[in-house]
């Protein structure tokens, strides 16, 4: 059974981390019980753009709304810190109720707190609605739905759970005549994504009191069943993203769109969606001097070969982070439930295999360009003593998971009709999806 001293240190790091170190586990369920929303305001002065903007507020009005941000910011710091004083005040007697009984003391000025918050709150939207206009008032809806946006695509934790696709467009230079023409179908992404936002948070407000209540008296298991639940919110917001990533790429038509979707996908899974480190490696390879128009035309082929593999690949990679990510999310809490048992198996990178395939992929290419351009040439490459030391160990690419096919040369040096590929070649078999990763291997820090 956990000490108090450790059950104050997992429940305090995730509400002002001041008075005990804690592992990234326990910090994690506190995490989930909303210790932390208890410390960050739900306005800020930047809101003020959205207000205005959205409402259409008058120089008079914003000067009114400014007064009332600053004020907000003000008792909200108050209490804050006076919540912050009263944890470090309580240490001994934290330590003192012991197990089952320290919980309830931490919870006490915390749910106090809360409660207050949400007056902050009430009381802030009351005195701005109380200075609009009926035609402004009829707005609020489309304000609640920009602030939602503003306040709660940060909170995403999954690959494309935080997309703001109309942000994307814009900066993808669609025209705004484009996105004039395509107005009903960004209408209905805000609206989709606005419900699935709606729904995250409200799961998220419902769990935390459960997860509360789980950590008061050790359960695990419950606490566990609880963060399951908004990572299934988490996820299919993210597949919602997913969807209208596709469908406003079609609404912006072949020229803008495909430059939307690209770009799109970069933001969503940035370790995934990069350029390839071999494309300046071709790069090179052509501008050596002395090439024949055939060795120029077999890179070329090999290139365009290569292209088509590294895009599967990252599809391929993607739909792994798809698989992996949200077990990720509850691996910390599991782990917890199973923390002291001695059988407890440390997970492995379930990104390593794809990224190794990737590798030897990448160093049979740059040895079928040394074939191609030749000995001499190959020595002018970046990285020529890595290879030349390659070539002097026997090919096993195949029994370790599929070599890449050598340039397709006929007997005469000349260029072979091509082959082709099978769909097997293309798209490697990606590991089992059970492979859980660990707290070290969150997919942003992938390689």
């Amino acid at each position: 059974m956990k000490t108090p001293r450790v059950l104050v240190a997992c429940m305090l790091a995730a509400v002002i981390q001041v008075v005990f170190p804690c592992s990234d586990a326990c910090a994690q369920m506190g995490a989930n019980a909303g210790f932390v929303e208890a410390f960050q305001p739900d306005f800020l002065s930047r809101d003020m753009v959205v207000f205005a903007d959205v409402l259409e507020l008058d120089d008079s009005q914003q000067a009114v709304l400014e007064s009332l941000l600053t004020d907000y910011a003000d008792s909200f710091k108050l209490g804050t810190e006076g919540l912050k004083d009263k944890m470090k005040a309580m240490k001994d007697q934290i330590i003192a109720a012991g197990d089952q009984g320290a919980m309830g003391v931490i919870l006490g000025p915390i749910n106090a707190w809360t409660t207050e918050k949400r007056k902050l709150h009430d009381r802030f939207v009351e005195d701005v609605q109380a200075i609009l206009s009926e035609e402004q008032a009829a707005r609020w809806p489309k304000l609640e739905r920009a602030m939602r946006r503003e306040k709660e695509l940060p909170r995403g934790v999954l690959s494309g759970e935080s997309l703001d696709l109309v942000v994307i467009a814009r900066a993808s230079d669609v025209p705004p005549e484009v996105m004039k023409a395509s107005a009903a179908d960004i209408t209905a992404y805000e609206v989709a994504i606005d419900g699935a936002l709606a729904d995250r948070a409200r799961q998220m407000a419902e769990s935390q009191e459960r997860i509360k209540a789980a950590l008061a008296i050790n359960d695990n298991t419950a606490g566990l069943r609880e963060i399951e639940l908004i990572v299934a919110k988490r996820v299919a917001l993210r597949d919602l993203q997913e969807r209208y990533i596709t469908l406003l790429a079609t609404a912006f038509g072949t020229q803008y769109g495909t430059a939307f979707r690209d770009r799109a996908l970069r933001e969503a899974y940035p370790s995934v969606y990069r350029p390839s480190s071999m494309i300046p490696y071709f790069a090179a390879a052509r501008e050596l001097p002395g090439l024949s128009p055939d060795q120029t035309a077999q890179l070329n082929a090999l290139e365009t070969e290569y292209s088509t593999w590294y895009a599967q690949w990252q599809t391929n990679l993607a739909q792994l982070y798809r698989t992996e990510e949200p077990k990720k999310q509850s691996e910390e809490a599991r782990r917890r439930a199973t923390q002291g048992q001695a059988s407890v198996p440390k997970p492995s990178d379930p990104y390593r295999p794809m990224h190794d395939e990737r590798d030897r992929y990448d160093e049979q290419t740059r040895e079928a360009i040394c074939k191609i351009v030749g000995p001499e040439l190959c020595e002018q490459l970046p990285g020529a003593a890595k290879i030349a030391a390659a070539q002097q160990r026997p090919m096993t690419g195949a029994s370790k998971g599929g070599a890449v096919p050598e340039p397709n040369l006929a007997p005469d040096g000349g260029m072979a009709e091509p082959r082709g590929r099978s769909r097997s070649q293309e798209s490697r078999a990606l590991p089992s999806s059970g492979t859980r990763s660990s707290s070290k291997d969150a997919p942003k820090s992938a390689d």
